[in-house]
C-alpha cells in the first residue's frame, strides 16, 4: 500500500525530457473589470467513508445571487485545482469564461481525498491514506458519496441544479477516473466529465472501462479527456495506451467525447495550459450559442458576402457583411427595428442620410439609426463596402439616439494624431438608439510591435484591417489577418494584437455594449 501510495503523490515528478512546454495563455490570467468569484474552504468528516476528514473548498462566482439554481462542478484532489499558482487555476479560469458567457454561473466543489482520522497526519494532500481506495475503485460508492454527503451540504446554502446537464465533474490521474465512475454509475445526476491523464490501469479494476464501454448501452454522458505521450508505464499499465483505449471504446459506442494528447507526463502542464479550451467545449450545450471570437476572411471573389451573423453578448441579431456597387447604382437603407454601420472600403460614394448629403471615399463611414433613410449612390465604376446591421437585447431608445443622430463621417476631415506606437483617427464616442456606448478609431501601428498586451473589456470589438498584416492573440487561440479581414472579439475575451510587417498597419477598432 505505501508503494502504492507513494507512486501517485510524485504527480509532477517524473522526468519530462523530450516533452513540449506548456504555458497558460491568456484565459487563464487575471483582468481589472473580469467579475471575481470567492473561494471558501472547509472540511468534512464523511459516514459512506467511516473515520475520515477531509478538505474541500467552495468556489461561488461574482454573478451567483441565488435567484435561480446555479451550475455544479466538482474537481477531486481540490487543492490541486483551486490553488491560484498551480498548474490549473480554476478560479480564475471560472471567473474569465462565465464572464464571457462561455460557461453559465457555475459553484466549484473541489474536494480532497480522504484520510483515516485513526492514522498519523500527513502534510501532502497526495499522500492522505483513502485517495486510491476513493478514487480507483471501480464502483458507484464515490458517486454516492457526492449525492448523499457533499451535494446536499453544499445545497443547505447555495441554489444548485439538479439539471445532469447543468454539472460536470473532473479529475486528474486518479480523480479522472473517479470522475468518470462518478458519471458511469450516475448518468442521471452528472452528464459532463473531465479527465486529465486518467488512471484507467489495473489499479483497482479501472483497465475494464474500456470493455465496459463497448458491451454496455451509450450512457448520457459527454467527456472531454487528455493525455500525454509521456505518461507513466509501471506494473499497473501504460496510462498512454489505456487512454486510448477508452477513446478507442467511447469512440466505437459514439459517445460525445473529445480527446486532446500530447508530449507530456503525468503531471498537469498541458492540460492546464488547455483548461479553458477543455471547459468552453464541456459548457457549450448550455450557454448561447453566439458569434466565435476569431477571423472572418474577405471572400476572393466580388460577390456580397456575409462574414459575420449571430447573436453576440449584447445583440440579438448582427450581421456584418461585404457588399458591391458598379455603375451609378444605389443602395435604400431603412429599418425602424435595426441600426446600421456603412464603412466605404473602395471607390467614392455619395452618402445621403435624411435628406443630408456628403460624397465620400475609402474608410468613411455612415451611422444610420432606426427610423432613418439613407441612401449610397456609387460615384465610381466599382464601389465595395461593409455594412453592420444590427439589433440589441434591451428595448431600442430612439430618445437617446437622437441626442447626435445618424451621421456621415469623412475620412479626410478626421484628425491623425501621431503617438510613439504609430498614431489614431477617433471617429466618435456616443450612445446610439441600440448601444449605450459605442466607440470607433482607427490605429496605425508601428512595425513588428504589439498594441498592448492582452487584455479585456465588457464591450464586444470589431478590428477591421485597412492595410497591412497582423496577428491576434484571442483568448488562447493566435489568427492572422491581412487588408480586408475582420476580427471579432467578444465581450470580456483577453485580446492583443501585433503588426507582422515592417511599415504601419492600419485597422478600424469600433466597440460596443
Amino acid at each position: 500500500m505505501k508503494k502504492l501510495l507513494f507512486l501517485f503523490s510524485c504527480l509532477g515528478m517524473l522526468s519530462v525530457q523530450g516533452q513540449k512546454e506548456y504555458t497558460h495563455g491568456p484565459n487563464s490570467d487575471v483582468y481589472e473589470g473580469i467579475p471575481k468569484g470567492t473561494v471558501t474552504q472547509y472540511s468534512w468528516e464523511s459516514t459512506i467513508f467511516p473515520n475520515t476528514i477531509r478538505d474541500y473548498y467552495v468556489y461561488v462566482p461574482a454573478q451567483y445571487d441565488g435567484s435561480q439554481p446555479a451550475a455544479l462542478m466538482i474537481f477531486q484532489d481540490g487543492h490541486s485545482y483551486v490553488d491560484l499558482e498551480g498548474d490549473f487555476n480554476v478560479p480564475t479560469v471560472f471567473d474569465n469564461l462565465i464572464a464571457q458567457g462561455k460557461m453559465p454561473v457555475t459553484i466549484g466543489l473541489f474536494i480532497n481525498p480522504g484520510h483515516d482520522k485513526d492514522v498519523e497526519s500527513v502534510e501532502s494532500p497526495w499522500r492522505v491514506s483513502n485517495r486510491s481506495f476513493e478514487y480507483d475503485d471501480v464502483t458507484g460508492k464515490y458517486g454516492d458519496f457526492l449525492l448523499k454527503e457533499m451535494i446536499p451540504e453544499l445545497k443547505k446554502s447555495y441554489e444548485i441544479s439538479d439539471d445532469p446537464k447543468m454539472r460536470a465533474i473532473g479529475g486528474l490521474s486518479s480523480g479522472a477516473i473517479c470522475a468518470f465512475s462518478a458519471a458511469w454509475f450516475h448518468p442521471e445526476q452528472f452528464h459532463k466529465v473531465l479527465s486529465h491523464f486518467g488512471s484507467f490501469a489495473d489499479i483497482r479494476g479501472g483497465h475494464n472501462y474500456p470493455p465496459m464501454i463497448r458491451k454496455n448501452d451509450r450512457k448520457d454522458i459527454k467527456i472531454f479527456m487528455q493525455d500525454g505521450t509521456g505518461d507513466l508505464d509501471n506494473q499497473y499499465g501504460n496510462w498512454w495506451l489505456a487512454n486510448l483505449q477508452m477513446k478507442s471504446a467511447l469512440q466505437y459506442k459514439e459517445y460525445n467525447h473529445k480527446f486532446v494528447a500530447g508530449t507530456g507526463g503525468h503531471n498537469g502542464k498541458h492540460s492546464g495550459s488547455i483548461l479553458p479550451e477543455s471547459l468552453v467545449w464541456l459548457w457549450s450545450d448550455v450557454v448561447p450559442d453566439r458569434v466565435e471570437s476569431g477571423v472572418y476572411t474577405f471572400p476572393k471573389k466580388k460577390t456580397n458576402t456575409v462574414l459575420i451573423e449571430g447573436e453576440t453578448a449584447h445583440f440579438d441579431a448582427m450581421e456584418f457583411t461585404i457588399n458591391f456597387l458598379t455603375g451609378s447604382k444605389e443602395k435604400t437603407i431603412f429599418n425602424t427595428k435595426k441600426e446600421y454601420m456603412v464603412i466605404i472600403k473602395e471607390g467614392q460614394v455619395k452618402a445621403t442620410v435624411n435628406g443630408n448629403s456628403k460624397t465620400i471615399g475609402p474608410n468613411s463611414i455612415m451611422l444610420v439609426l432606426p427610423g432613418d433613410k439613407a441612401i449610397l449612390k456609387s460615384e465610381s465604376a466599382d464601389v465595395s463596402y461593409y455594412q453592420m446591421t444590427y439589433s440589441s437585447k434591451t428595448p431600442i431608445d430612439l430618445g437617446r439616439g437622437k441626442e447626435e443622430g445618424s451621421i456621415i463621417l469623412d475620412f479626410e476631415e478626421i484628425e491623425f494624431n501621431a503617438h510613439d506606437r504609430g498614431g489614431v483617427r477617433s471617429y466618435f464616442n456616443r450612445k446610439t438608439a441600440m448601444c449605450p456606448y459605442y466607440e470607433m478609431h482607427v490605429t496605425n501601428l508601428n512595425g513588428g510591435i504589439k498594441s498592448h498586451e492582452p487584455h479585456t473589456h465588457g464591450a464586444a470589438e470589431i478590428i477591421l484591417m485597412i492595410k497591412g498584416k497582423t496577428q491576434m492573440e484571442i483568448g488562447n487561440k493566435l489568427f492572422q489577418a491581412k487588408a480586408g479581414d475582420v476580427y471579432f472579439t467578444a465581450s470580456n475575451v483577453p485580446h492583443a494584437i501585433r503588426n507582422l510587417g515592417d511599415e504601419q498597419t492600419m485597422y478600424f477598432a469600433f466597440q460596443w455594449y
